[in-house]
């Protein structure tokens, strides 16, 4: 083409390309050229304890068993100057005795330093409460609260292995177990929860940075116990400061007795009129209901009455009993210790700690012997129809159904929760996995 239209054609696109060269050079020397995006990144800030704990390199320690204040900070580099500081200063502030085992302090240091340079130390007293031991400019400690979100829940479970387990899988603080227990204990028997069994709850809680602390005010609760729904509804009469519960008819959930003097046991052995008993060898009636029971459980006064007996004797170990009315006594054996104010004489109210399980008398294991009394002859209570307390007055009743009418329409909406929050994790992982797959076929082929 070139030889068709002669040089001339050549020299001008040549000129051309060194024209465009030359304005490229220009343009870079006059900084017309768009400068290079520098990405600035910033770290957010975190406030912990009043403080951004960004700006600090941060160490954790858990308090290990008899681990005294002083070896703790001498670790982190705190000098002995400053630990007798605080040791002399504590008692305005915090017992250092208190320290527990298992507790976390949280070392905030120099975060630029090579060496270990402590600023603050933290102890974590509880997951609300905080002590701040200061070494920063100037010596000092103060106690400081971490803030609590109050969030309202309405949650739901369907029991397939236990309702401990239940909980933990649908997101729900484990500790609602004893409280479901606590406010059912008269009519639900937590010893023979089965699979199916169901449950709905509406309730406050406390939250410290998205986790929980604190379970708060339960304001109903609906428990299906073989086919059977259970409902409980808290109400405070004339709006006073506690309140109670009771079922959907205004009832009393609390019966004259408690179905077993210890939370969370399991039932070892039963009345029976014919027993082989595990330490004389020798076929017997067994006149009670064994609880089988850490050692150190607390055992609670199945109903109001006083104390007739408080004593050791050989084969009971250490006892008490107490007469409940002219009709009713009941009797607990074998605990490791009677609990302090427990003697004859005194009064004790329903669910108030009596003892504690052990193994003290004719006994092979930490239990403890559960004996009941009806008219003078020992019983089975596990086969006794106790009656309610008394229902509420009339002129509650109506205040009371017409402040849970709207609460028992929101529990009745809540669905039970079929697929557990570990079921929705594993399908959420076998997704990505399969997603990750197509991504990489494709990769692969396009």
């Amino acid at each position: 083409m070139l030889k068709k239209y002669g040089p001339s054609v050549a020299l001008v696109l040549f000129a051309l390309i060194i024209g465009v060269w030359l304005f490229q050079i220009v343009a870079e020397l006059s900084g017309n050229k768009p400068a290079k995006q520098v990405a600035v990144v910033t770290e957010q800030a975190v406030f912990k304890y009043g403080v951004n704990i960004n700006d600090f390199k941060v160490l954790s320690h858990q308090v290990k068993p008899n681990e005294l204040f002083s070896e703790i900070f001498s670790q982190y580099g705190v000098t002995a100057g400053a630990i007798n500081y605080f040791v002399n200063k504590s008692g305005e502030v915090f017992n250092l005795k208190k320290i527990k085992a298992g507790n976390t302090f949280t070392v905030l240091c120099e975060k630029n330093d090579s060496m270990l340079v402590p600023k603050k130390l933290v102890y974590e007293e509880s997951k609300v409460n905080y002590v701040v031991f200061n070494l920063d400019d100037s010596l000092y400690m103060y106690r400081g609260e971490n803030k609590v979100e109050r969030k309202h829940r309405e949650v739901s479970g369907v029991i397939h292995s236990s309702l401990y387990a239940t909980l933990e899988e649908n997101d729900i603080d484990p500790s609602l177990a004893t409280r479901m227990s606590e406010i059912f204990a008269w009519s639900v028997d937590f010893y023979k929860i089965q699979n199916g069994d169901k449950f709905k709850i509406i309730y406050d809680e406390d939250l410290v940075n998205g986790k929980s602390v604190a379970i708060g005010e339960i304001s109903a609760i609906v428990f299906n116990n073989g086919g059977k729904d259970n409902y409980a509804f808290y109400y405070a009469k004339d709006n006073a400061h506690e309140g109670d519960y009771y079922d959907e008819l205004g009832n009393s959930m609390k019966k004259q007795f408690l179905k077993s003097p210890v939370k969370f046991s399991r039932i070892s052995s039963r009345f029976t009129m014919k027993r082989f008993h595990p330490v004389t060898k020798v076929w017997k009636a067994h006149l009670g209901t064994d609880y089988a029971a850490a050692y150190g459980t607390p055992i609670l006064a199945t109903a109001d009455g006083v104390v007739e007996n408080a004593q050791f004797k050989v084969f009971n170990g250490n006892y008490v009993k107490i007469r409940h009315n002219g009709e009713y006594k009941t009797q607990y054996l074998h605990m490791s210790k009677i609990a302090k104010g427990i003697h004859p004489g005194s009064r004790v109210k329903q669910g108030e700690v009596i003892g504690y399980v052990g193994s003290t008398g004719l006994a092979t294991g930490p239990h403890v012997c559960y004996r009941f009394w009806k008219d003078g002859a020992q019983v089975d209570p596990l086969h006794q129809k106790l009656t309610f307390a008394d229902p509420l007055p009339a002129k509650y009743k109506t205040d009371f159904l017409a402040k849970t009418k709207g609460t028992r329409n929101s529990l009745n909406a809540i669905t039970y929760t079929e697929h557990n929050i570990a079921v929705q994790k594993q399908v959420a992982e076998e997704e990505e996995t399969a997603a990750e797959k197509s991504e990489e076929l494709v990769k692969r082929f396009f």
